[in-house]
């Protein structure tokens, strides 16, 4: 497998700095598109997690960001492929906004342990939000794919300004139509065990660890407002598949039909420079542990 490119980003390109979120990042334009440069921080796989993640939800059948490793006047990053499109007056509207807009009490400037951010919330919004059954069901199967994504790659960071609706206005006799539909996932950085350097990675494929590791992640969705932690990512999906399984199984069957080793591989193509040997074989491992619980889950 031929190793994924490195966009090289030019000064000239950069438009304008990204306000949310706490690394480093900017947008930039090339060829009419815009791309947002994520700098990885020092001793973490931040740009590699982004991509893998990226091509595992495409052979997975997920929605997802178009990721490439980048870098910028030497800075080691990533460059995700917006899918919000200014110049059709395209939106995200943000998890926190919509909470906000239907759950009662919603903070949605509250950043961490948000416990309201829970899947019952989650779901009662996105009904009030589509009361169209099939809509509010097709886009809470979305999000739900999202989830089953999470707990495969072991993402933690799904807080509420971490999923979205795509708004598009448009012109029409009398006003301004708004159609809406959920936007593909994006941010996954906090996936894989990027924080980990390798000298513990070793130790958890050494001492048959790597379970253990991913088991005790913390998510940012909660399973009851009054929980002072959220739930692991693979917890998350057990328990939803057994709360909601309309939003949660067809996720799951699809996944029982892709082979563990077509999700293994995509650590093939990240270039050495980027990431290591040791990376790749905790990766592999990291998503045996996870495909064999989901793909196992009652459906």
């Amino acid at each position: 497998m031929a190793d994924y490119p490195i966009i090289l980003v030019e000064r000239e390109e950069v438009i304008g700095d990204e306000g949310m979120g706490s690394k480093p990042k900017f947008w930039f334009r090339r060829d009419g598109q815009y791309w947002l440069f994520k700098e990885a921080r020092d001793g973490t796989g931040e740009d590699w997690a982004e991509k893998v993640v990226a091509e595992v939800a495409r052979i997975a059948g997920i929605s997802a960001a178009t990721v490439q490793l980048a870098e910028f006047q030497g800075r080691r990053g990533c460059a995700c492929l917006s899918f919000a499109r200014p110049e059709q007056a395209e939106t995200l509207i943000h998890g926190n906004e919509i909470l906000a807009g239907f759950v009662l009490g919603y903070d949605p400037k509250k950043k961490f342990h948000q416990s309201d951010h829970t899947l019952d919330n989650i779901a009662e919004a996105v009904r009030r939000m589509f009361p169209e059954k099939a809509r509010h069901e097709s886009a809470l199967a979305q999000l739900g794919s999202y989830l089953v994504l999470d707990a495969l790659v072991g993402n933690t960071d799904r807080h509420h300004e971490n999923w979205a609706i795509l708004a598009k206005g448009s012109q029409v006799e009398g006003g301004v139509e708004l159609t809406m539909q959920v936007a593909p996932s994006f941010d996954h950085a906090s996936s894989l065990g990027r924080e980990l350097l390798d000298e513990g990675r070793k130790k958890l494929l050494e001492g048959g660890r790597v379970g253990n590791y991913i088991r005790r992640g913390h998510g940012a969705i909660f399973q009851n407002t009054t929980d002072k932690r959220g739930v692991n990512p693979l917890d998350l999906v057990e328990f939803g598949a057994r709360t909601f399984p309309d939003y949660f199984v067809p996720a799951l069957q699809q996944l029982k039909g892709v082979p563990l080793q077509h999700l293994q591989d995509t650590v093939a193509g990240v270039p050495t420079v980027r990431m290591s040997d040791v990376s790749k074989s905790f990766v592999r491992a990291f998503m045996a542990y996870t495909h064999e619980v989901l793909t196992k889950l009652p459906q």
